[in-house]
């Protein structure tokens, strides 16, 4: 100890460079060599050098050298206290985050870490200076939420509270640029802990997602602005659709008010002016002479016989158009006429059941009624091929329900359905429209060979008033 002088350790070429730095003369002697070694070093200041030593082998050895001066009583230098570390981990930990943070700055977010006491940046990634233009030295150290101006979603208290319990946080913030640019990033917040494991520093992970969010506000208000429009598109349809239901009402009492006054004429004016023709041509016949009544008694008798087939006619047409007894007896009788009427035409056996029926509804249901079993029969008639129809009326406490059913060859409703929509069957479709308008709902049931069953339900009492202004 003692024998190898402190030069012998440094690497010679690191030291000639020093000297050159210090002086523009070459150090030459052991004692120009010490003295660049502890340049600086004076009583009550410590200087702190990396250098590179030599190890016995051959070998460089990285060390950090302190090196503080003691004085002697006069106050001069009389030596030197050399503190020697190796630094060869702490350069390879060094080169690893220098690599670390190249590969970061090759990210494309905004990636720095925050002290977590004072909120000041630490680190500033290429990606931050891409996103909000200021170089990592001009961001270094600076109170981050001043400034970037940042607009947090909550209160920042709340924010660090969960973040330090969680660990983790996420979020949208709002930042200013550099150049003024207000932008919307979503910010992910991780805990970063100190070797001791206490929490130490905050790395944080900013994306711009201005465009994202203003293509979002667009495609909501877009999406707004196409509910609004299908909400009035839709209230005009349903308006439309109130209009029309009050026309066809309209429609279908003046229909029925018309066909009430042709019933009316035919029954009272034609029927009766036919009539008096008719008993006119009687008492002709009476009164002409015996010979002559024998020679032209065949024209007359015939046009008695056509006067009696005409007054018929009328009489039925009338009767069909709009039956006096519907108004003037109500919907049972009527029905219990017009059934049996239509039974004796088509051969049917029939069973008419209205047993429950003790009062009358309104006069808009009971033309409902009338009508709809008017086109049911008419149609069991003409395709059903029915030995058996069935009618019932029943009523309840809020609804009357008409039940007619036939034993015939039955129907494919749902094709029946479709030709009712392509416009090419509109009975069906006119049955369903009159039963709604006077506020009640039908249904059918059919299937070839099984006959078929229609059911319609009309509200009666308070609550049928109501829904017909519906």
């Amino acid at each position: 100890m003692g024998a190898l002088p402190l030069a012998a350790l440094h690497d010679p070429s690191e030291l000639q460079q020093r000297a050159a730095a210090c002086t523009s003369k070459p150090a030459t002697g052991t004692t120009d060599i010490f003295q660049i070694i502890v340049a600086n070093a004076e009583p009550g200041h410590t200087t702190e050098h990396d250098w590179t030593y030599l190890h016995r082998n051959g070998h460089t050895l990285p060390v950090h050298l302190s090196i503080s001066a003691f004085p002697n009583g006069s106050g001069q230098i009389a030596g030197y206290v050399l503190v020697l570390q190796e630094i060869r981990k702490e350069i390879r930990s060094n080169d690893v985050l220098q690599h670390h943070a190249k590969l970061l700055d090759l990210a494309n977010d905004a990636i720095l870490v925050r002290d977590l006491e004072r909120d000041t940046i630490d680190y500033w990634n290429d990606g931050a200076v891409r996103l909000y233009g200021w170089t990592s030295k001009e961001a270094a150290g600076a109170y981050i939420h001043d400034f970037l101006k940042t607009t947090f979603p909550q209160p920042l208290a709340d924010i660090k509270k969960t973040f330090l319990a969680k660990g983790y946080w996420a979020g949208e913030l709002l930042h200013t640029t550099r150049h003024g640019r207000r932008i919307t990033v979503s910010s992910r917040w991780t805990l970063l802990k100190n070797s001791d494991g206490a929490a130490s520093a905050s790395l944080e992970l900013n994306t711009d997602i201005t465009e994202q969010k203003r293509a979002q506000e667009a495609l909501t208000a877009a999406h707004e602005e196409l509910e609004h429009r299908v909400a009035e598109r839709t209230a005009a349809l349903s308006d439309a659709n109130s209009r029309l239901r009050i026309l066809s009402r309209r429609l279908m009492e003046i229909q029925e008010l018309e066909r009430r006054a042709i019933a009316r004429d035919l029954h009272d004016e034609i029927g009766q002016a036919l009539t008096a023709i008719k008993m006119n041509l009687r008492e002709l016949g009476e009164q002409r002479d015996g010979s002559t009544a024998a020679a032209d008694g065949k024209p007359l008798s015939d046009s008695l016989q056509i006067l009696d087939q005409v007054l018929r006619h009328i009489r039925n047409l009338a009767l069909d158009l709009r039956p006096s007894m519907l108004d003037e007896l109500g919907l049972v009788p009527a029905l219990r006429w017009y059934i049996g009427r239509q039974a004796e035409r088509a051969g049917w056996k029939v069973q008419f059941l209205a047993d429950e029926v003790m009062t009358r509804p309104s006069p808009e249901v009971e033309i409902s009624c009338f009508r709809l079993t008017q086109e049911a029969l008419t149609n069991v008639a003409r395709h059903a091929k029915a030995t058996v129809v069935e009618v019932r009326l029943e009523m309840g406490r809020r609804q009357l329900d008409l039940i007619i059913r036939d034993n015939g060859i039955g129907f494919d409703s749902n094709l029946i359905r479709t030709g009712a929509r392509a416009g090419t069957s509109v009975g069906l479709s006119g049955m369903e429209e009159r039963v709604r308008l006077a506020g009640g709902h039908m249904v059918i049931q059919s299937a070839p060979s099984t006959g078929t069953e229609i059911r319609a339900t009309f509200p009666i009492g308070p609550e049928s008033a109501e829904t017909e202004h519906e």
